[in-house]
């Protein structure tokens, strides 16, 4: 009759310790890659700053009866990797007149830039549109409004503003957005004002997330 021996061996000092070393080192690995992980694409990205672009563009359409119809397109490109979300905008546009007198020169000069500029003056002499507006990121804004911009996506708004063509060949579109992290907390104070030329701005006696910005575009009469 045959007797089955098993032999049971006791790991030594050295070996328990050099396997509890080896889990320690696999957990850690572990929990140094799901922190890495977790930091990188969640911690990280809302500590940063957010990064957008804001481009008006006008497309000209059919005219009618003299009257140049334009279509006024705000984009606002979010390059970063938080959102961010527009509290506030305005935008005005001007027809504008060319003036008769012979062109003007002028020259700006500073340690940083150096300008020269030799045109025709331009004049804004009426206002064709005017809009405000305060969103939910501003103080006492309708609360049910955003213009809420992804990480790495864009939006935008259009106007439409009619345009007397041989009265004005020139428009000037100002604008004025205030722009920050979303949610916007806590919310900016910005309120409504009316300006010399009757049109509608903001202001804020807190600069940060203004972005404001002119340009002129001509007017092609058909």
């Amino acid at each position: 009759m045959s007797r089955e021996l098993r032999i049971h061996s006791i790991p030594s000092r050295a070996e328990q310790i050099r396997t509890v070393v080896e889990i320690v080192a696999i957990l850690a690995a572990g929990l140094w890659a799901l922190y890495t992980f977790v930091y990188e694409q969640r911690i990280k990205p809302l500590a940063e700053a957010p990064s957008f672009s804001i481009a008006i563009r006008v497309e000209q359409n059919p005219a009618s009866g003299g009257v140049v119809f334009l279509t006024i397109r705000k984009r606002i490109e979010n390059t970063g990797n938080v959102p961010i979300d527009v509290a506030a905008e305005a935008l005005s546009v001007y027809g504008e007149t060319i003036a008769k007198r012979s062109a003007r020169k002028t020259r700006r000069e500073s340690g940083t830039r150096a300008e020269v500029t030799s045109d025709v003056p331009r004049v804004p002499r009426a206002l064709l549109f005017s809009i405000a507006k305060l969103r939910n990121g501003a103080v006492g804004g309708n609360p049910n409004t955003a213009f809420y911009v992804p990480p790495h996506s864009a939006n935008e708004v259009a106007y439409s503003v009619a345009v007397p063509a041989r009265l004005y060949p020139v428009v000037l579109v100002t604008r004025k957005d205030y722009i920050a992290k979303a949610p916007i907390m806590p919310k900016l104070a910005v309120r409504i004002v009316r300006t010399a030329r009757g049109a509608y701005d903001l202001q804020s006696k807190d600069l940060n997330g203004e972005y404001d910005d002119e340009d002129e575009y001509p007017v092609r009469p058909q």
